[in-house]
């Protein structure tokens, strides 16, 4: 009899264990609102070299702002892959103005710590600068 308990006990940490490791980590990034509430959001995340990290950031060009390229303090660590807006979702009544978002995905090379940096600013001569600015803190195993 305690062996079997012992075994059942076995086999539901494994089957929880099993859960906890495919289970999908916090998305990374900020919406509007978040950006509305602080001007400068900072996340960190670990990754396994290999993979690869996507942030997701409110963005808007209709109001003059758009995000500076990325800046990755150590580019041993891990590597810029793309940067592209994302038109909003279309939906049956169009929202003229509506906000997208900057979709960034970085790709961990080697172990290491770096982090990413952006500044959401008027890219002309007298625009406002880092009215809103990102940072992510990414240690690669």
């Amino acid at each position: 009899m305690a062996l079997r308990t012992f075994l059942a006990t076995l086999l539901c940490a494994a089957a929880l264990a099993a859960c906890s490791a495919t289970q999908a980590s916090e998305p990374l990034g900020a919406s509007c609102d978040q950006f509305g509430t602080t001007q400068a959001i900072q996340q960190s995340t670990s990754v396994a070299a290999g993979s690869d990290v996507q942030v997701s950031l409110c963005s808007n060009p209709t109001t003059g702002f758009s995000w500076e390229d990325p800046q990755i303090a150590d580019a041993s660590v891990a590597r810029l892959v793309s940067a592209t807006y994302q038109a909003p979702a279309a939906t049956s009544l169009p929202i003229v103005g509506a906000a997208g978002g900057e979709i960034v995905t970085i790709h961990a090379l080697a172990a290491g710590t770096t982090t990413l940096s952006m500044r959401y600013s008027q890219p002309w001569a007298g625009g406002t600068k880092g009215a809103w600015t990102y940072s992510l803190a990414i240690t690669v195993k």
